[in-house]
């Protein structure tokens, strides 16, 4: 079920985003329309919430930028989930947390294969 949570900016404005919600237990259902009427206020700001991957990014990065090869371009990809209770959650495929990883090398420096 689809539900919309309002995130407050730092700048004193604010950002509506629909979220996935976990079906209750118990079978209580609330009519979409209804549920979408009223956007439930996030209790911090987007940025706060976001403040909260941002170790779990920057570890990769600095692995990354340690490698003894470097790379000409690193490009990672990872999804954010959203929630009012929990703020910003690295996203999973599955039961694990998931980032895509490309890395490029070009020229001279090229790795053998």
């Amino acid at each position: 079920m689809k539900k919309l949570i309002a995130f407050p900016l730092e700048d004193g404005g604010h950002v509506v985003i629909e979220v996935e919600e976990l079906e209750p237990e118990g079978g209580e259902r609330v009519p979409v329309a209804r549920r979408l009427s009223r956007p439930e206020q996030a209790p911090e700001t987007l940025e706060k919430a976001l403040q909260k991957v941002l170790p779990a990014i920057k570890a990769v990065a600095v692995k990354l930028h340690n490698l003894d090869l470097k790379p000409d371009e690193v490009e990672i990809a990872f999804g954010i989930k959203l929630s009012a209770s929990m703020g910003a959650i690295l996203a999973s495929a599955g039961s694990e947390a998931n980032f895509d990883i490309t890395l490029h090398w070009y020229g001279k420096d090229r790795p053998s294969r």
